[in-house]
């Protein structure tokens, strides 16, 4: 017999976010909370102030806040990134309501960000995901 997985919750997630990110300034409602950090994916990256959504049992939602994100020369659009710029992570079915934001959509964000200035630089993408072209 297999044990379902228990969703995580908004206090627990919440608690693990500040575990992680001290500095964090969260809001934390009945059913949702909003944490806004500083990342910077290297020492050599600038720090980057993201704001993560997330409302429980639900895909999480993240946006960089400052600086704004900048398009390369030449490119018509932000690699891996939904409407109004918020951040592809991961693909439909990698994350669940189970996992710990702290331990999936943070240190994912952090990368996606080491990504787009590596993007920056070359025009190529090397984060994976799908149908991100190799150069614009």
């Amino acid at each position: 017999m297999r044990i379902p997985e228990r969703q995580a919750g908004v206090g627990r997630q919440a608690f693990a976010l500040r575990a992680l990110l001290p500095a964090a300034n969260i809001v934390l409602r009945a059913d949702s909370l909003t944490a806004t950090f500083e990342l910077q994916p290297t020492s050599a990256s600038r720090r980057y102030r993201v704001r993560l959504n997330y409302r429980h049992g639900t895909a999480p939602d993240v946006a960089v806040l400052h600086p704004a994100l900048a398009l390369r020369d030449g490119a018509t659009s932000l690699p891996h990134t939904y409407p109004g710029d918020r951040l592809c992570l991961h693909l439909p079915g990698q994350w669940r309501p189970t996992m710990l934001l702290a331990d999936t959509i943070v240190p994912w964000t952090s990368e996606w960000l080491l990504y787009y200035e590596i993007w920056l630089v070359t025009g190529t993408w090397h984060g994976g995901g799908h149908g991100t072209p190799t150069a614009t």
